[in-house]
């Protein structure tokens, strides 16, 4: 298996058609739902055609792009991260994270940020990363302010905001 990056307890690959069922698993979680509600997957084919999609974008090198972590010690799926575009803007990124509640509060996420934002801003000359978190989501918010993203702003009426709480704005300049 050929990884992009590692850190000391995470691996980060591409996904592979064998990951679809915990992948579906993972975004069917309810803390998943209730703070990202747009990256959940219909059924077993919806996640099948996400899957074929992020290994695209990822062999061609653009956006999105979007991996799969593993946990080292067993191989396991617990996660996935990636970037997308921030529109009109080359060198700026939306980041995004999610671990699996079986792991969560381990500090696999605050790891995982560290080391996605380091790999992006050197593979694709990124120099301003953005996280987007909606309110109420403090422990993203914690792991965004552990990698110095800083809070700029608060937005309003977006479409990934179905509660309409507003989302708080985070920047990382790298």
């Amino acid at each position: 298996m050929e990884y992009i990056f590692e850190t000391e307890h995470l691996r980060v690959r591409r996904f592979e058609f064998e990951d679809a069922r915990h992948l579906f698993e993972n975004h069917l979680e309810e803390e998943v739902k209730k703070w990202i509600p747009n990256e959940s997957y219909a059924d077993m084919e919806e996640t099948q055609e996400a899957i074929r999609f992020y290994v695209e974008c990822v062999n061609s090198r653009r956006l999105p792009y979007v991996l799969a972590v593993e946990l080292k010690e067993t191989g396991e799926l617990i996660g996935d991260t990636g970037v997308n575009e921030v529109e009109g803007k080359t060198d700026e990124v939306e980041i995004g994270y999610g671990i699996s509640k079986k792991h969560s509060g381990k500090g696999y996420a605050t790891e995982l940020l560290q080391a996605m934002t380091e790999f992006i801003a050197a593979a694709f000359g990124i120099k301003v990363l953005y996280g987007r978190v909606m309110h109420g989501n403090n422990a993203s918010v914690r792991v965004l302010e552990k990698n110095d993203y800083v809070f700029v702003r608060e937005e309003f009426g977006a479409e990934d905001d179905p509660y309409g709480n507003g989302m708080l704005i985070y920047k990382k300049e790298c």
